[in-house]
């Protein structure tokens, strides 16, 4: 379990250091970038509801992080026509430099951590990777 923890450490220094540049560039918190790069990934999540559910981030960093991006001019909020407490989230044309510096650094980053590692060993990743997902699932409803 050691390991484990020291990887996902390892890894999370890794992407922090691979998106430095591109938060000094554009004046961004890592909050900022990791909603804006959120949206573009996941256009089927588009609320600040759906950024702490899905993407884990903080409500409050959330919250502070999207008001910065619509008063920067990077992102708009549109009110949901059924239901008036929901707000949609919308990237703006200003956004898209940011976002290709950030899918860059999201495929070096990607680069990096799979070098070396066969389409085999990857879709083996992938299904142990899964099932484990399977496991907290169940985990958590037999809790």
């Amino acid at each position: 379990m050691t390991d484990l923890l020291k990887m996902i450490h390892s890894m999370k220094s890794l992407y922090d250091h691979l998106c430095m540049d591109v938060m000094q560039a554009y004046h961004l918190t890592r909050s900022e970038l990791d909603i804006l790069l959120f949206l573009h990934n996941n256009p089927e999540f588009d609320s600040a509801k759906d950024i702490v559910e899905k993407r884990g981030l903080v409500k409050s960093h959330a919250s502070m992080g999207i008001e910065k991006l619509i008063q920067k001019g990077y992102l708009k909020t549109v009110q949901d026509q059924k239901d008036k407490r929901r707000y949609h989230l919308y990237l703006l044309t200003s956004s898209q430099p940011i976002i290709e510096a950030g899918l860059k650094a999201q495929k070096r980053f990607n680069d990096i951590l799979f070098q070396g590692i066969s389409e085999d060993e990857l879709k083996c990743w992938e299904n142990i990777l899964r099932q484990m997902s399977y496991n907290i699932i169940d985990g958590k409803e037999e809790i």
